[in-house]
């Protein structure tokens, strides 16, 4: 009896327990996405209406969301409703998946509180309290269009090879933070006055391309002031209207374009910028990379009649837009739910925290040490004293002693302060780094903790382990300050560790400087370390051999001369020296994490690297994570990428393999549901449907005069017709069902199948009656490089 009044006293005084919800008039709407629409796991904007037509309220409105089966969180939005009045609140929001319970099961995702959350003082409210957006297919790229005119870019609404959703934007849903802009995968501008939008509505978009998005803008009269904040962003200024022959367009033969002039707007270039294409000697296309993300530029407008109607537009577009996808950040696979991977891949092992641990040799000495000092010393002692009657509290209070003492050296890192486990693999992109961080934090006791990060460099999600509870103040609540981003567990229980991750990045103003020459198998010259961290190691990474270099702190030059076992340097490919998942048979925390980043950066950052990697790994802190209020102890892990080019004195005959040859991929009709399988690039996940694989083969031989001597196709799924396309001829040359393989050798004339950009590509028509597994065919490439 004593202790269930124990127990509904602390249920009584608890902070946290929720409340009765007190009622009030108010009405909420909601506004999800973009048109109602948002991409699976990708963040999205939110409209929310209230109406009071009660009293005054002011408080805290709490809102769920799950970009992925096993994230989530809540998002505070803090609430002021005068009496009668109506406000709209936008808000940006991390993301939804369809295949989280909160949605088949309509669980609420608001919560409103009489002031604040903290206090756990719930409100009651009328109208929408669920998240009902409708999800865009994954295999679509979105488009969302700014313009006056939209009804004119009818044409660009179908792309062959490219399944696209084109969405009109409304000032009103535009988010003023760069997340809210992750459903899309371009912003199209054309006519449209993007002066007019806020200050912060503009630095969104800013921030949004710079993230990794795609801003394509059309020209027009006036763009200086019409641009607004992204004016500056542009390849090229507009300064002079003149007119120009349309020649450029020139597309297949039954889709010539019947007019031959267009108006152009033009001026000067950007030192940051590069033509595409050119009208005479003006440049009509332009495209300038920002960041991770790019910004594709015509010198005409992209609704004007006659261009607009013209039926070869969308072909000429879906080409312009391809010259964008160097920009991106990274291989992240084409998984629906690469968050929940990326945790079993990488983030898991960043829960791993070092804990003194006992032999079986010291136990059992200590329980010998034990005997020996109760039995017989403490008998003879006592008897020589006589004072045996004290035995009944000295044998448990040393009992209790050496307990303490097993406990103290075991728990000694745990009960002085909070841990903070740091892991991140990041890829040198321009001035920035970008890739995917874990931080997981682990209390010294229970209570409230805060994790703050730098705003814009850390796209953190909370992982929920699988918990089947919805309540949003036993979660992560993420709160923007001004110069930082905070996520809150209101309770975090004794010795409990929470796990953030997502994906990170941050400026640099200096990399590697790598000046090193590959001859006769030997690799020499010299590396600078102009990074702000030391490495612990550095190593070059080519096919499937790491060449271990050694420590090189920052501001150093390190002396390379080593042997290697190629003779032509490639890019790293997955399933060789890092390409197996760690097992960690050892129980070495230090080294589990070393595997499991190598392994992560396979799958999740070298999918499009075309050029040997220098990889480097540091103990300092990239983006820095800290405990608000709480002196936390840290252990950083991060390992840098950075491709480089090497001078590669090489003659004579190669064999490419084709994980040696960076895969690119065009989905013409279908979907690509999972690519890069456990860091694999032999292995892919599709719907079926129409495909392009794409092999690029590697730079070192983009330079040098080569013949191709042998092309060999080997078939390993019997549910798909492939095709190897001839860039001469424009054509497919297909391969048999009842062929298991291709080989073409030099009578075939080979060059007429590698493009002059030197690719290698093959058609997939897959037709598996549902079964989405395919395991790609193995391809080798033989040439010689002519002295």
């Amino acid at each position: 009896m004593i202790i269930m009044g124990l127990l509904c006293l602390f249920l009584m005084v608890n902070p946290l327990q929720t409340a009765g919800a007190a009622n009030t008039k108010i009405k909420v709407t909601l506004d999800e996405g973009f048109g109602g629409k948002v991409k699976r796991g990708k963040g999205f904007p939110l409209r929310i209406k209230l109406e009071n037509t009660g009293e005054s309220f002011s408080g805290d409105l709490l809102i769920s969301y799950h970009p992925s089966y096993n994230t989530g969180g809540a998002v505070s939005v803090d609430v002021e409703l005068p009496a009668g009045s109506t406000k709209e609140y936008l808000v940006s929001m991390p993301g939804m998946t369809e295949d989280h319970p909160s949605i088949y099961q309509n669980i609420p995702s608001l919560t409103l509180y009489h002031g604040d959350w903290k206090n756990g003082k719930k409100a009651s409210f009328k109208g929408e309290d669920t998240l009902k957006p409708k999800f865009i297919d994954m295999s679509s790229k979105v488009v969302g269009v700014l313009s006056e005119k939209y009804d004119r870019l009818k044409e660009l609404r179908t792309l062959p090879s490219m399944s696209i959703q084109m969405i009109e934007l409304k000032k009103e849903e535009l988010p003023n933070q760069a997340i809210g802009f992750e459903t899309l995968d371009y912003l199209l501008v054309d006519e449209y006055e993007v002066s007019q939008l806020n200050e912060q509505q503009q630095k969104a978009i800013k921030d949004w391309v710079y993230n990794g998005g795609v801003l394509i803008a059309g020209a027009g009269p006036d763009a200086s002031q019409s641009y607004g904040e992204l004016y500056s962003l542009l390849p090229m200024e507009s300064e002079n209207e003149t007119t120009g022959t349309a020649d450029f367009l020139q597309g297949t033969k039954d889709l010539q374009p019947e007019f031959k002039e267009l108006n152009f707007f033009t001026g000067p270039l950007d030192k940051g910028s590069a033509v595409i294409t050119k009208s005479g000697e003006l440049p009509v296309a332009l495209k300038k990379e920002y960041g991770s993300g790019a910004i594709l530029q015509t010198a005409f407008s992209l609704g004007d009649e006659p261009l607009s109607s013209w039926k070869g537009y969308s072909t000429w577009f879906a080409g312009f837009l391809k010259h964008a996808s160097s920009a991106s950040t990274g291989s992240n696979p084409y998984a629906q739910d690469y968050l929940d991977q990326l945790y079993w891949e990488f983030a898991e092992a960043n829960e791993f925290f070092p804990a003194s641990n006992f032999s079986v040799g010291q136990l059992i000495g200590l329980f010998a040490g034990y005997i020996i000092l109760i039995v017989p010393v403490l008998y003879f002692v006592l008897r020589k004293l006589d004072k045996r009657e004290h035995s009944w509290w000295i044998i448990p209070s040393i009992a209790f002693l050496m307990a303490a003492v097993v406990f103290g050296m075991g728990a000694k890192d745990r009960i002085s302060q909070p841990q903070l486990n740091q892991m991140g693999i990041f890829k040198v992109n321009n001035q920035l780094l970008t890739g995917y961080q874990a931080s997981t934090l682990l209390s010294n006791k229970s209570g409230e903790y805060t994790l703050s990060m730098p705003k814009g460099e850390f796209n953190a999600v909370v992982h929920t382990n699988n918990s089947s509870t919805f309540d949003p103040l036993r979660g992560g609540i993420m709160a923007e300050k001004v110069k930082n981003n905070e996520i809150i567990f209101p309770v975090v229980d004794y010795w409990s560790s929470k796990t953030i991750y997502g994906k990170a990045q941050t400026q640099i103003t200096e990399k590697f400087t790598a000046d090193l020459t590959l001859k006769d198998k030997r690799l020499t010259g010299t590396i600078t370390n102009g990074f702000d961290y030391d490495f612990e190691e550095l190593s070059v990474w080519s096919g499937n051999e790491a060449i271990k270099l050694g420590p090189l702190k920052k501001g150093e030059t390190l002396k390379v001369d080593k042997t290697t076992k190629q003779s032509l340097l490639t890019r790293p490919y997955s399933g060789s020296f890092n390409g197996a998942y760690p097992s960690n048979r050892n129980n070495d925390i230090s080294q589990l994490r070393k595997e499991r980043m190598e392994f992560a950066s396979s799958t999740f950052l070298l999918g499009d690297v075309t050029q040997p990697v220098l990889a480097g790994t540091t103990k300092d802190a990239v983006i820095d994570v800290t405990i608000d209020g709480k002196k936390e102890k840290q252990n950083n892990t991060n390992l840098i990428l950075q491709p480089f080019e090497a001078i590669n004195e090489f003659s004579g005959s190669f064999t490419l393999k084709d994980g040696m040859m960076a895969p690119d991929w065009n989905v013409i009709q279908g979907q690509i549901y999972e690519k890069g399988m456990g860091g694999s690039h032999t292995e892919i996940m599709l719907e079926d449907g129409e495909y392009e694989y794409i092999l690029n083969l590697p730079k070192q031989l983009a330079d040098k005069p080569y013949s191709l001597e042998e092309i060999s196709i080997r078939i390993n799924s019997h549910a798909v017709q492939y095709s190897v396309k001839n860039h001469k001829t424009d054509e497919w040359l297909p391969i048999e069902p009842d062929q298991r393989s291709l080989k073409l050798t030099s009578k075939d004339n080979l060059s007429q199948f590698i493009s002059r950009e030197g690719k290698l590509i093959l058609k997939l028509n897959k037709s598996a009656q549902g079964d989405p597994y395919v395991q790609l065919p193995a391809i080798t490439i033989k040439g010689e490089v002519s002295k």
